[in-house]
């Protein structure tokens, strides 16, 4: 029977996020334990906010090959890619600005504080060297403060083990596509260790749309004593790419270089009753653009150096969390000029357990800026299992987001100028949610949300046709989300998800552009062999109407299949993938098209 339904769903089904075909996956995943929620690790089924788990397997399944791929069938993120591998990409979640969605590796920042956002094609870790992503789902600027008024995205690297690992893999693509990286960890008693360096490069399929990136990473762990462990981190990416513009503006001869350093070092202590954990974190980002059809060749260079505090304390039924950061942004631009800015905050968190299974969360957060009025974020949540297998969730808190340092500084010209009179733009978001679990096969959660926003940025023409950023937009965006998984058999699962937008200006009465009205992902994964697994992936989307997006809606379908192989002590993942399937001619973000059909191969040989 179940070998019939997986020859129907091979022709019917279309894919979304991938996981492996087990019986019991869903009580796994809603047994993985997460720290992105409340700072603090604890189970997802107990988690107090929607929380997303994208895992190392589900990653290598999905024959990924960039990370805006992976994060683009989870439930409630919106990709705006423009165009293929190089270009600008970016996370939107719930109708959010990109700006408004805070990225993290293993919990440091990586959203430029001068134009506020992540680009998700600047990674500067390889995929296989991620262990998971979870992505928090609405506004958390009670525990991460601004930038996180939509939501945030936490990457969190591997951990070095006991047994020695070393990983090198290589892919080929269409275009001269290639990607090529390496990595070794050990634990040797207190020590631990991990290195690891990549490349990737493409001739891209537009005109001027070639790059090259180069990273390299480590991490250096050392246990002094019994729960006392230092641990050192850092990232390194090079990047050079084309900037190809959009087609109705193309940019011919425009290039970017960007230079990136992000280093950490955590102390992690006991001090009494209390776990203690602190972090000194730096950053070095340079950025030059060069396009001569306009006479532009700009250089900015940002250094960034910050400090974080926390202390948690668990009680009988109960646990406490408080900390304080400090960074100080310093930017030297040569068109800006030299600019700072310093922002800090106190932060605390109240999490109890309450009669009949229910869990009360409440947060605070207090951030103190240089350039404009202190923000106070608060945060409550409660949490309660109505049964074993299913469980409600209701929670309301407040975010912001700091102009960023173009906004505020950006030079007078005949076309643009920055205004350092912005305010912050906030938004308090309310959530209700019901996760269910569907006995060991499968699971279902279901969550609506509102968000209400004001003094949105938007930059807008005075009398005189000179742009300038100003307070002017409020808005109200309301949605659905569903998502569910569920194990046919040993070797068979589906799952999607579905999330539905009405994003509006209160002041207008109009749509939010660029905003899908109906985002739906669904996929099935088989394992027809033992060491086999075949996955067929697929989304929809359907926008609300706008003058500058010609297509409305869209399907796209990637196809990937992946073989485990021993030979001796090597074990080799085998990886080919089709992604576009059904070549089709789409744009995810208007004028910038998507890379028609592609083929990918690689293998990664672990020893």
């Amino acid at each position: 029977m179940c070998r019939s339904v997986m020859l129907v769903l091979l022709g019917l089904l279309v894919g979304g996020p991938a996981i492996a075909a087990e019986a019991d996956l869903s009580t796994a995943v809603m047994d993985e334990v997460v720290v992105t929620a409340t700072r603090m690790a604890e189970p997802l089924s107990k988690a107090s906010a929607s929380v997303g788990v994208v895992t190392a397997e589900e990653i290598a399944a999905r024959g990924a090959t960039r990370l805006d791929e992976v994060l683009q069938d989870v439930v409630g993120l919106h990709v705006v890619s423009s165009g293929p591998a190089g270009s600008l990409s970016s996370a939107s979640i719930r109708g959010s600005e990109a700006s408004q969605v805070l990225v993290l590796i293993d919990g440091v920042r990586l959203n430029s504080p001068q134009y506020g956002q992540f680009d998700l094609n600047q990674l500067p870790v390889a995929l296989n060297e991620i262990d998971r992503i979870e992505v928090l789902r609405g506004a958390a600027s009670a525990l991460y403060g601004s930038n996180a008024l939509g939501g945030v995205i936490n990457i969190i690297t591997r951990s070095p083990k006991e047994s020695p690992s070393t990983q090198v893999a290589w892919t080929e693509g269409e275009r001269n596509t290639r990607i090529v990286n390496g990595s070794t960890s050990r634990q040797v008693g207190n020590f631990r260790y991990r290195l690891g360096a990549g490349s990737q490069e493409s001739d891209g399929y537009r005109k001027n749309s070639d790059y090259d990136q180069y990273t390299l990473n480590g991490l250096f762990g050392y246990s002094l004593a019994a729960d006392v462990d230092l641990e050192l981190s850092a990232y390194h990416l090079d990047y050079d790419s084309s900037i190809p513009g959009s087609e109705p503006y193309p940019s011919p001869n425009a290039e970017q270089e960007d230079k990136r350093t992000v280093a950490s070092v955590k102390l992690e202590a006991p001090v009494g009753p209390f776990k203690i954990k602190a972090r000194g974190i730096y950053e070095h980002h340079r950025n030059d653009y060069e396009n001569p059809d306009f006479f532009v060749d700009e250089t900015h260079k940002i250094d960034t150096y910050g400090a974080e505090l926390h202390i948690e304390k668990t009680g009988d039924n109960h646990t406490v969390l408080m900390g304080a950061d400090y960074y100080n942004d310093e930017l030297d631009s040569t068109n800006i000029g030299d600019e700072d800015q310093e922002h800090g905050a106190f932060f605390g968190q109240f999490q109890t357990d309450l009669p009949a299974n229910m869990t009360l969360l409440l947060g605070l957060r207090y951030d103190i800026h240089s350039d404009f009025d202190n923000e106070l974020s608060p945060r409550a949540a409660l949490h309660a299992a109505l049964t074993d297998s299913t469980r409600v969730r209701l929670s309301a808190s407040k975010a912001f987001r700091a102009p960023t340092l173009n906004d505020l500084y950006w030079p007078k010209d005949f076309f643009s100028k920055g205004n350092p009179d912005l305010d912050p733009e906030t938004a308090w978001e309310y959530e209700l949610a019901l996760d269910q679990t569907l006995s060991e096969r499968g699971r279902v959660s279901l969550a609506g949300f509102l968000r209400d926003a004001k003094d949105l940025i938007s930059w807008q023409p005075d009398e005189f046709f000179v742009y300038s950023p100003v307070n002017v937009n409020d808005a109200r965006i309301w949605g659905v989300e569903i998502d569910g998984q569920f194990a046919l058999c040993s070797f068979a699962t589906i799952g999607g998800n579905y999330t539905y937008l009405h994003p509006k200006d209160r002041d207008t009465d109009e749509y939010l552009l660029g905003k899908p009205r109906h985002e739906t992902h669904g996929f099935v994964a088989l394992k027809p062999f033992e060491e086999t697994t075949l996955r067929f992936d697929g989304r929809y989307l359907r926008y609300y109407p706008e003058a500058t997006r010609q297509d409305k809606d869209y399907f796209v379908a990637d196809l990937a299949l992946t073989h485990a192989i021993m030979l001796g002590e090597v074990a080799i993942d085998a990886t080919v993938s089709v992604k576009n399937l059904f070549d089709k001619d789409y744009e995810a973000n208007p004028g910038y098209p998507m890379p028609p059909r592609e083929l990918f191969a690689g293998l990664t040989a672990y020893f």
